[in-house]
């Protein structure tokens, strides 16, 4: 395998660079840090503010809402975490993690994108700097990754890549393969 360097969730072919990995806005992320938690504060405020001892069990129940709270806050993350869209110098790959089981790569050549474009709608969008990238290609398909972070920079870069590689097979820069 020396040929393939792995980079979650892909692997990049040979003479293939990564150049950025784009994801949905952080902020997105901040609900599940900071709601889930307030679900022990919860247990604590009946606990202490009522009296009620969960019949004799409060341990075991303030240890079960911690490992709750615990897991649905990672797998949040995890979630987040594998939506990525990522930019190489040959192709744009796009996952959609649904669940730990669950997911749909979607993998785009340069050559087979007509257009790239974003939206930014609303003044939350405009002062942490997110927005909707859509890609629309060859086939008429649009992929749309919704609320990922500078957005105008990830479209800046697909399209500066597409025009250096239209450049060089226009002037016929790429090296000549030997079968």
């Amino acid at each position: 395998m020396k040929n393939f360097i792995l980079i979650m969730p892909i692997i990049l072919r040979q003479n293939e660079q990564l150049i950025k990995v784009a994801r949905q806005h952080v902020i997105f992320l901040m609900p599940a840090f900071f709601s889930w938690p307030f679900v022990i504060v919860g247990f604590l405020a009946v606990r202490y503010a009522l009296g009620f001892d969960f019949f004799g069990y409060w341990g075991w129940v303030l240890v079960f809402a911690v490992l709750l709270v615990t897991m649905v806050v990672l797998y949040k993350y995890y979630i987040w975490r594998n939506n990525v869209l990522i930019i190489t110098n040959q192709r744009v790959v796009e996952n959609e993690q649904y669940g730990f089981f669950s997911k749909t790569v979607t993998e785009l050549l340069y050559k087979d994108i007509l257009e790239v474009s974003y939206d930014k709608k609303g003044v939350s969008a405009s002062m942490y700097d997110y927005g909707d990238l859509k890609i629309r290609t060859a086939s008429e398909n649009e992929i749309v990754l919704e609320k990922i972070a500078d957005p105008d920079e990830t479209v800046e870069l697909i399209n500066q890549i597409r025009q250096d590689g239209m450049r060089s097979v226009l002037t016929n820069d790429t090296p000549a393969k030997h079968v």
